[in-house]
């Protein structure tokens, strides 16, 4: 396994890594994302931030794993054709919503998992049963594990929406149709990233509680979409 380039403790103060080490396009990156990563520091979010130097064709630009108790946000920048054409694809006035909304949408999959919620769901929600005497249990499991990842991607997207009312609040409905057409192109309905049940629901900004972090506000709008997701 590779040695990542960069990794920045979010603590004390500002970022501070190799920072020098970074390419233009790395550095302008880091700097769209500088709002977000701020607030995760203010919210003490055991975050790493890492740019992998090896990144290929294929890889997310943005991703979040989690080690060691710590959530780790790797921007694969460097050497990667798909990074480039998600900036151009983004409009230039949409840039610095757009990209918070992404580094937002990492961010909820940290809160998720340091809060030991990761692909769980609300106490009393009732999940549909796969069981019988003539289940496919390999087919069982694959549902399952695009029902478990599906949520955990509509909770990320709704932070990232949540985030953009706060801070950005008169390009909202840019930005939602911007995750609306990421999430259009689904291979099967359902799918892993298939979350479209819930940007449906997110078309109505009034549904986020006003008196709330975008945590809090996503989670109102998220555990809403799971009575309708199927």
């Amino acid at each position: 396994m590779h040695r990542p380039l960069f990794i920045a403790l979010l603590v004390g103060g500002a970022v501070t890594s190799r920072a020098a080490d970074l390419t233009p396009t790395e550095a302008g990156w880091l700097k769209l994302s500088g709002p977000a990563l701020a607030y995760a520091k203010q919210q003490r979010l055991p975050l790493d931030v890492t740019f992998d130097p090896h990144a290929k064709s294929g890889d997310a630009p943005l991703s979040m794993g989690f080690v060691g108790g710590r959530c780790q946000l790797v921007f694969a920048i460097r050497g990667n054709p798909d990074a480039d054409a998600t900036l151009a694809g983004i409009e230039p006035d949409l840039l610095n919503p757009v990209v918070e909304a992404m580094v937002a949408h990492e961010l909820g999959h940290c809160w998720r998992f340091v809060r030991g919620a990761w692909r769980t769901v609300p106490a009393g929600f009732v999940e549909s049963n796969d069981g019988g005497r003539d289940v496919d249990w390999s087919a069982a499991r694959l549902r399952r594990d695009m029902r478990e990842t599906r949520r955990e991607e509509a909770y990320a997207d709704l932070v990232g929406l949540a985030w953009t009312l706060t801070h950005h609040p008169a390009q909202y409905d840019q930005v939602h149709a911007w995750f609306c057409r990421v999430r259009a192109d689904q291979p099967v309905p359902g799918a892993h990233h298939d979350t479209r049940a819930w940007l449906r629901l997110a078309g109505d900004s009034l549904l986020f509680p006003s008196i709330a972090g975008p945590f809090e506000q996503a989670l109102a709008v998220w555990q809403r979409g799971l009575r309708s997701e199927d």
